[in-house]
């Protein structure tokens, strides 16, 4: 009696479980969004996140990135990380940047102190960056060499507009904040 008694159990037990795994599988496949598959949308959150902080540090630093000896490649840089209006500005201001950039025998190298993301979506973002450089030119060097100790830090704060192209996030406008 006790051993028919324990093999219903068991064979009550074992169907119980195997209609869980069932209904388990099906809730899976049916409703993804239960179970693990919830952590995926953090996940790609949390990849967008990286992947647009990412984008605004390099952008940063290129457009930071000034050496009259060179420019050309350094405009080209800070092109192909853009999109936009930014981008239709900044080439049509090429010119003169490199111009200016010649003519003062400029050089400038960008350090990024702090990112912040304030508004992202799949599609877009908005980021502040704080960054600094230390520029050098003819007329500081001509500073020094009268005695004089020019400053040769500057301070940014931007703000930034990206837009999601393809795989890639680019620069969309970039804000001087006072």
């Amino acid at each position: 009696m006790t051993s028919i008694r324990s093999r219903l159990v068991l064979g009550a037990l074992a169907g119980v479980l195997a209609l869980a795994c069932v209904l388990a599988l099906a809730a899976r496949l049916f409703v993804p969004w239960l179970g693990p598959s919830s952590w995926t949308a953090g996940d790609d959150a949390d990849k967008r996140q990286v992947a647009v902080t990412t984008a605004a540090r390099k952008v940063t630093l290129a457009f930071l990135d000034v050496d009259y000896r060179d420019m050309d490649p350094r405009v080209d840089k800070v092109l192909a990380m853009a999109t936009g209006e930014f981008k239709k500005q900044y080439q049509a201001t090429k010119v003169n940047l490199v111009a200016a950039a010649r003519e003062g025998e400029s050089t400038s190298t960008g350090t990024v102190r702090s990112v912040g993301i304030s508004d992202i979506d799949a599609d877009a973002a908005v980021v502040f960056v704080a960054a600094d450089s230390k520029v050098d030119n003819k007329v500081m060097r001509a500073a020094r060499a009268k005695g004089e100790k020019p400053d040769d830090q500057r301070y940014y704060r931007f703000q930034l507009h990206f837009t999601k192209v393809g795989a890639r996030w680019l620069l969309d406008s970039l804000e001087i904040q006072s």
